[in-house]
């Protein structure tokens, strides 16, 4: 039954894939979304006018589906609404960009609980947006991960207490050699593209990484400032471990991670050294050479000895400024990733995911829902229904994802368009029926909040009368 209701056709497609990559993918879109990640690839529009067509609910009236719909997204939406301002609020005492007055924060506000508190409802809404987690045991492998194509970088991850790095999607880019390369044999190369990357960046207190420095490199306290002092001479004097650093990033090629983190360091690789090496030695021999044969000619005169100097000295800063110019246009590059790969910072970042996991329990419950609608489900066929759901988005979208099933069905419980009963039986609600359940919670909602403003009006009397 579940295959017969899954199986049924929309009669129109809706242009759907969004977020995708901005990349060049020489592989086809759908063979990028192969690795199956629980994030659907597809607009909310786009599944809400595929899932409320006619011919999908015979015997109901379209416009009523389609109303229950729109009802149960906009419910969420204000659900989140809420959410979002909470999870900004507990930002701000870590916000480096926050333009708010100090007194407009709590006295008691910043502590380290506080800080692990938030950071925790950031990988909660993480998880909710159909993010993966990269554990940091296995960070330092990702970014020791040899560059088949561009820069050599290294990255420092023990100055951060924190880093808390999750990824959505991944594509398949394949990256081409330049024609100096094509002639040395160098073949293309397949890499991975992190569509979306979300970084969490706590600084460790200089005291703590002091004492890290003297135990790991049995140094003195005065030559462990020194050292740390030399690691974050690249980062502004404003930055600091109160603070929690935030970021949105979208298409990083697997190999360039590091350049996402603020204290990485320029590496060139070994082929460059010793391209710049043999450059730079074999100009300067020929200054040399070119000088002596001036200062032959010159008879060693005393204007021509100081000209002969003057000439070497002219040659050695030649080839160090060459030198100097390919570490530019490495750096350049690097530049030029962060400029076009970054989304967004800090409270930005916030409320673009909150948006993005508003956005996708509603795709998750819209297409939940519209299952059990139609057909009874038991629980223990959730596995099932979640096969169906992710056969008709494949079908319908040519996607390739892994349904949350569980999850879904859990907020349609708690919001009571879903009833499970004793014997496992899971009962959606009718979609008219559904739509004038969320419009009484609506009511309740707004009740609520008009009962919330009396009390705090009538707080202050109540003070002045006892």
């Amino acid at each position: 039954m579940l295959q017969r209701v899954m199986q049924l056709r929309a009669s129109a497609r809706v242009a759907a894939v969004s977020d995708g990559p901005d990349v060049t993918v020489v592989l086809p879109v759908t063979e990028a979304y192969q690795r199956r990640d629980r994030y659907i690839p597809v607009t909310r529009r786009a599944v809400l006018e595929t899932l409320s067509a006619p011919d999908l609910w015979p015997g109901f009236d379209a416009a009523t589906v389609r109303t229950c719909f729109r009802y149960l997204a906009h419910w969420r939406h204000l659900n989140y609404a809420d959410e979002a301002v909470g999870l900004i609020e507990a930002y701000q005492p870590f916000n480096p960009d926050r333009d708010i007055a100090p007194t407009a924060i709590a006295a008691d506000a910043g502590s380290e609980a506080q800080k692990q508190a938030f950071i925790g409802r950031v990988r909660n809404m993480l998880e909710r947006a159909n993010y993966e987690e990269i554990p940091r045991s296995k960070l330092q492998a990702l970014v020791d991960e040899e560059n088949p194509y561009g820069l050599e970088l290294e990255v420092n991850l023990d100055e951060f207490s924190e880093i808390i790095l999750y990824v959505r999607g991944e594509a398949t880019e394949i990256v081409h050699p330049d024609m100096a390369a094509r002639l040395r044999g160098k073949k293309s190369v397949e890499i991975s593209v992190f569509q979306r990357v979300f970084l969490v960046l706590c600084l460790k207190p200089v005291e703590l990484r002091v004492k890290e420095i003297m135990t790991a490199e049995r140094v003195s306290d005065a030559k462990a400032r020194k050292t740390l002092a030399k690691n974050r001479k690249a980062l502004p004097k404003s930055v600091d471990d109160s603070h929690v650093y935030i970021k949105m990033f979208k298409d990083m090629p697997r190999p360039d991670l590091e350049v996402i983190f603020p204290n990485t360091k320029i590496k060139l690789r070994s082929q460059d050294k010793v391209t710049l090496g043999a450059s730079a030695g074999g100009g300067v021999g020929m200054g040399v050479a070119s000088i002596v044969m001036k200062a032959v000619a010159a008879a060693l005169t005393p204007i021509g000895a100081a000209l002969a100097v003057l000439g070497l000295a002219g040659a050695a800063s030649q080839q160090v400024a060459s030198v100097v110019q390919k570490r530019t246009r490495y750096m350049l590059k690097v530049t030029r990733n962060l400029y076009f790969h970054n989304i967004s910072s800090n409270q930005g970042a916030l409320a673009l995911l909150t948006e993005r996991a508003e956005e996708e329990d509603i795709k998750e419950e819209l297409l939940l829902y519209a299952l059990l609608a139609k057909t009874p489900v038991r629980r223990d066929e959730l596995s099932h229904a979640g096969a169906a759901i992710e056969e008709f988005l494949t079908q319908q979208f040519n996607v390739h994802v892994t349904f949350d099933t569980e999850d879904a069905l859990k907020r349609l419980v708690a919001s009571g368009l879903v009833v499970e009963h004793a014997d496992g039986a899971l009962m959606a609600m009718a979609p008219a029926t559904a739509a004038k359940h969320i419009d009484d919670m609506w009511d309740v909602y707004l009740d609520k909040i008009s009962d919330d403003e009396h009390a705090v009006a009538a707080a202050p009397a109540a003070v002045r009368t006892g």
